[in-house]
């Protein structure tokens, strides 16, 4: 836990994780529902730096 709180682990990727923007979301639930091995996180005002 303390890896991650510190960034020392790289959490999004070992989750596998794919940031999107507010437009991209309905793309990324037909991804998400059709079993893309991914997680989606909406950025709808593009603060997080896409991993």
């Amino acid at each position: 836990m303390q890896a991650i709180l510190w960034d020392r682990l790289p959490i999004a990727d070992i989750v596998n994780v794919t940031v999107v923007s507010l437009d991209q979301a309905p793309d990324g639930y037909r991804q998400f529902d059709g079993g893309a091995p991914r997680k989606f996180v909406i950025d709808p005002h593009g603060l997080l730096k896409a991993a």
